[in-house]
């Protein structure tokens, strides 16, 4: 009959502690692994949907094509800055830094370019926006912030009209962050064409958007704190 010595037992307890290191080590390479192709794939994407947008620029309202215009001009001066976003904010496809003019992505929400494109320049449109209204402190940040998102609301709004006048949906087909967006956008673009007809009643509809969206700004900023 085989008899455990103490020896034998800080082997095999050795040999455990190796094997658990081992599978951890795995894990870590296999997750930046993944984390790398996502950010290459997001990479990838938002530089479909600029291309996509620049053969459609002639057909731009004002706002949204100054927004374009500001994004070739980073891109070609090299100051365009992408970063991953806060593990804290997983929930958040996207958002901006209103005073280092970045722009942070979660890169494992894998989506179409066509709905890249309100989302990414609603967030440019915010940093355009701050190139022409510079904040240095918060208190300066909340004190603009509804005009601040006024615009980005107009951007993209502007944008999902292009988007589904040019590049084609399939509603059949969509992801569940797809399928969100299109009745967010479908919603929030239908209000905005409305309001620029003159509409009263879509007016205060979107500021109620807005006023919600900043809401929702104070509970990322409290996460953020945490």
């Amino acid at each position: 009959m085989f008899k455990f010595n103490k020896r034998t037992i800080v082997y095999s307890l050795l040999i455990l502690v190796l094997i658990a290191l081992a599978g951890c080590l795995f894990l870590y390479k296999e997750k930046q692994r993944v984390a790398q192709q996502n950010i290459k794939g997001l990479l990838a994407t938002l530089t479909k949907a600029v291309n996509m947008m620049e053969q459609v620029k002639d057909e731009m309202p004002a706002e949204l094509l100054e927004t374009h215009e500001f994004l070739i001009n980073q891109i070609r001066s090299k100051k365009f800055k992408l970063y991953q976003s806060d593990p804290k904010l997983k929930d958040f496809i996207m958002y901006h830094g209103a005073r280092t003019g970045s722009i942070y992505a979660n890169p494992s929400i894998k989506m179409m370019a066509g709905f890249w494109i309100p989302v990414f320049y609603h967030e440019v449109g915010h940093n355009y926006w701050h190139t022409k209204h510079p904040v240095a402190t918060f208190e300066e940040f909340q004190k603009y912030l509804f005009e601040s998102e006024n615009h980005s609301y107009t951007i993209t709004a502007q944008a999902w009209n292009i988007v589904r006048k040019h590049f084609p949906i399939e509603k059949e087909n969509l992801s569940k962050y797809e399928k969100r967006l299109f009745d967010l956008y479908e919603t929030e673009t239908f209000i905005y064409n409305k309001m620029f007809e003159g509409d009263q009643v879509a007016k205060e509809k979107w500021i109620e958007i807005i006023e919600e969206d900043i809401k929702v700004q104070g509970e990322q900023q409290a996460l953020l704190k945490k």
